[in-house]
């Protein structure tokens, strides 16, 4: 049996609410009208989505080399939050993402990926997607998760120490 203490709170609540609602009986249809309506989804694109995949090497040099080209804009980003210089791509791999069947990403051959993606709600990830995703180096699966990845909003996934450096796991939704 609920408490007298919240007995007393909700009979209070209740009673402010219904003071509000003799007050203004249309500010209650006017809230429940906007609130009915579901938001706006983004429009189907003409073209299929699809996910790029990078694994990086990242080192210090004391002459670092020019990173490649598929690299140029994550290079800044990177280097803030990894702290490493040199950069090089040991593979990549793009597949199409959204549709009912899993897509497996391999860019290399001791890295690989399982993902399984649906496009998001607009409040969820922007137009983005929902993934489930599935990381596997040689025969071990590392990492189970689900993320959220919208266009334009690469993740970076710092993997394991490599040499003098350290693996780096790009992913980004490509329009």
């Amino acid at each position: 049996m609920p408490s007298r203490a919240f007995l007393v709170l909700l009979a209070t609540v209740l009673c402010g609410t219904l003071a509000l609602i003799a007050a203004d009986p249309g500010a209650i249809r006017t809230s429940v009208s906007t609130t009915t309506t579901p938001p706006a989804s983004p429009p189907p694109s003409a073209e299929p989505d699809q996910i790029w995949s990078a694994l990086v090497l990242a080192t210090n040099s004391d002459n670092p080399k020019a990173s490649p080209v598929q690299l140029k804009g994550y290079v800044p980003k990177m280097k803030k939050i990894f702290g490493y210089n040199q950069f090089e791509i040991v593979g990549s791999a793009t597949q199409q993402i959204g549709g009912k069947d899993e897509s497996w990403l391999v860019p290399s051959k001791s890295v690989w990926m399982g993902l399984k993606g649906r496009r998001a709600l607009a409040k969820e990830a922007q137009g983005g997607f929902l993934i489930s995703l599935q990381l596997f180096q040689d025969d071990r699966q590392r990492v189970e998760s689900e993320i959220k990845l919208a266009p334009g909003s690469p993740l970076y996934i710092r993997g394991p120490q490599y040499g003098k450096g350290q693996l780096i796991i790009i992913l980004e939704v490509q329009k």
